[in-house]
């Protein structure tokens, strides 16, 4: 048996993984929680306390950013990375710009939970299970909660592009992108991926951003094959 830990994205948690980890034979999924740190500094440290000497480490969106981050400052402790819907691209002025202007919205008014507008950014229309998918990205919501979603939008907003460093990197790291992913761009994946020099990169077709939900058969496989390649 394999462990392999994961990272889950802004305003998710362990049930991201709920339709994959099942379907993980001969691997001992271990989460790693980030969602209460308040910098990328103490992400770090949280995957520091965890993780073993050249372990295996798989981080979506948000989370795949923290992985990434993690493995340039302490690569002798990882030895193989991948990143789901995300990239080594930093946040533009309009992008800190949004944050800012939501974290001082959330902070003087209640919060209602995510809105249909949003979820409807981060999934296929065509998505099977959309309405279970929904749901759980709901569930997730409101057991993190209005301080938890605040916390991580301060966290992470001072998010410089990692670019100019990926290609230090000498481990094998498997890129999977989104074909309708509203979020990250899988062209700023490819960027990622022609910097690395040993790298694999794939795109699933008609998903969104919420790959795990979306096509947990199709990335349990992925991963499967990437542990033990």
């Amino acid at each position: 048996m394999e462990k392999v830990y994961f990272l889950s994205g802004t305003m998710n948690d362990e049930r991201l993984w709920k339709w994959v980890f099942p379907k993980l034979e001969g691997i001992i999924p271990v989460y790693i929680d980030i969602s209460q740190a308040n910098s990328f500094e103490e992400i770090s440290e949280l995957i520091n306390q965890v993780i073993e000497e050249e372990s295996i480490l798989i981080g979506f969106s948000l989370g795949g950013f923290s992985a990434l981050n993690f493995t340039l400052k302490f690569p002798e402790k990882v030895s193989k990375l991948m990143m789901i819907c995300a990239s080594a691209d930093g946040l533009n002025s309009d992008e800190i710009s949004l944050r800012n202007s939501t974290i001082r919205f959330l902070e003087t008014h209640s919060y209602k939970g995510i809105s249909n507008t949003r979820i409807q950014q981060f999934i296929h229309p065509n998505a099977t299970n959309y309405t279970a998918i929904t749901e759980l990205i709901r569930e997730m919501d409101v057991s993190l909660g209005k301080d938890t979603l605040i916390r991580q939008l301060k966290a992470t907003s001072n998010r410089k592009s990692l670019m100019d460093k990926v290609a230090n990197l000498s481990m094998p790291v498997s890129l999977v992108g989104a074909s309708h992913d509203l979020l990250v761009n899988p062209d700023s994946m490819e960027d990622m991926y022609l910097e690395l020099e040993n790298a694999s990169f794939e795109i699933i077709s008609e998903t969104g951003h919420m790959i795990p939900l979306e096509q947990p058969d199709i990335l349990a496989h992925k991963i499967h094959h990437f542990v033990f390649s």
